[in-house]
Formats: C-alpha cells, structure tokens, sequence
C-alpha cells in the first residue's frame, strides 16, 4: 500500500499499529527504497491523521526493528536490507508477502532444515521410550488423517514439534516457532495441498519415525533432509512453472 496514496485508515485501538504495519510494508515492498528519507514526522502525523507522540513511538519501534535509521540534522532513512531483523515477526511477514523471487522462503528452509536435521540426530540418541511412544502417538494420527489434507497439515507441525522437543534443543526450537508459521501461511510456501502429495509426505514421516525408532541419527537427519527439502523444492518448482 502506498504511503501517499493510502486510503483512509481504520482507526484501531493502538494507532500506531497501523502506522508501523504500512511504514514497514513501503519499505520491504521497496517503494520506499534503502537510503531513502522517509517523510518529516509532521508529514507522518498528516498523512496517518496521528499524533506526533504516535509517529515517534513507530519510528523507534522501527529502529529497533533495523528497518530505518535516524540521525540528528540528516532525518531518518531506510536502512540496508542486511540491517532488517528478519526474525522480527512484523518484518518477517512484510518480507514473505512481498517475497516474488521466493529468496527469503528459500533462506527459512534452509534455517528450518539445517535445525531439524541437527534436532533430529539428537534425538534419535537419546529419546526415551516415553518420548518414542509419543511419537509414535503423533504418526497414527497423521495415519487416520491422511484423507483430509487440512487437519494432516496441522497434526505435520505438531508431529514435527513431539522431534523438537525431544531433541532437548530449546534455542533451536523456539527459532523453528517464531518462523515457520509464517511460511505456513504464505500461499507461496503452502499452497492448496492434494491428497496425493499427502501420501508422499507421510511416506517421510514413516520413515523419519524408523530411522528414529533404530536409534539411526545420520539416516533420521537423511530423511528429515529429504522430506523437508523435497517437498520444497517440488512446490518452487511447481509455482515457478506457472509463472
């Protein structure tokens, strides 16, 4: 949405929110490119229709996010990409949506896949019976789900997450939760899913689940791998395809 031609906004309880939310998506969209000036903060006050006290607690909230930078007598301007906190949960949305050249998906498989093969390793050393029972739990309900793509989809992150904990990795699985979420809700990651490409998806689960069970780290780590990276590969091709 663009700054200058944007609609009137709602007025929410925190007018900031919407300040912040169109001020981050002009700049991860690139129409307010890196290096730019953003607007003086009596300009932001017009077009928003906010106080000044709301503009300044955006713009800091913005700095702190790495998107802009302000500097006495120089105003404030967008700051370099590489200076974006991708795994601020605002910035990270802006940059899926606005993500044509499927970049920033590709950087979060590869984040996601390089934990969960390291998780899984670990997990297959040390996970007790108990734990082992709970992944077994997991994979039957992923069993009698495997005709309803929608509800598969949900006990997928659930089955994923019985590995994670496992693992004992807490650091490593609060990264994989503040990110993948936002990937599941992308179309360009998780577009409509058929029945088959389900069948082919719990066939991994299968076999991340055996390699588990026979206490096989390098082949638990092949085959998180292999179901990860696969099935992503396969959809990016697929939407490339179309385009």
């Amino acid at each position: 949405m663009s700054l200058v031609n944007a609609p009137a906004l709602p007025r929410p309880s925190r007018l900031g929110i919407a300040v912040l939310e169109t001020l981050t998506d002009n700049i991860v969209s690139g129409e307010l490119p890196p290096g730019s000036t953003l607007p003086t903060n009596p300009e932001l006050c017009i077009a928003f229709g906010v106080s000044r006290t709301v503009v300044r607690e955006s713009l800091k909230l913005m700095e702190e996010k790495g998107l802009i930078r302000a500097k006495q007598g120089q105003g404030t301007t967008v700051a370099p990409r590489n200076q974006w906190n991708l795994l601020d949960p605002l910035v990270l949305q802006s940059a899926i949506r606005y993500d044509e050249n499927l970049e920033i998906l590709d950087n979060l498989i590869d984040v996601r896949v390089s934990l969960e093969c390291l998780m899984v390793k670990k997990a297959a050393l040390t996970m007790t019976d108990e734990q082992l029972g709970d992944l077994r739990a997991s994979l039957e309900v992923l069993e009698s789900l495997r005709d309803d793509p929608d509800r598969y989809l949900v006990a997928d992150t659930e089955y994923h997450d019985v590995i994670l904990v496992s693992s004992g990795n807490q650091l490593g699985r609060s990264v994989i939760r503040s990110i993948h979420p936002f990937a599941r809700a992308s179309t360009r990651y998780n577009p409509k899913v058929e029945v088959a490409e389900i069948q082919i998806s719990h066939k991994g689960h299968v076999e991340i689940f055996d390699r588990i069970a026979a206490h096989d780290e390098e082949g638990a780590s092949q085959a998180m791998y292999q179901h990860i990276m696969g099935s992503w590969v396969e959809r990016k091709n697929a939407r490339l395809l179309k385009n």
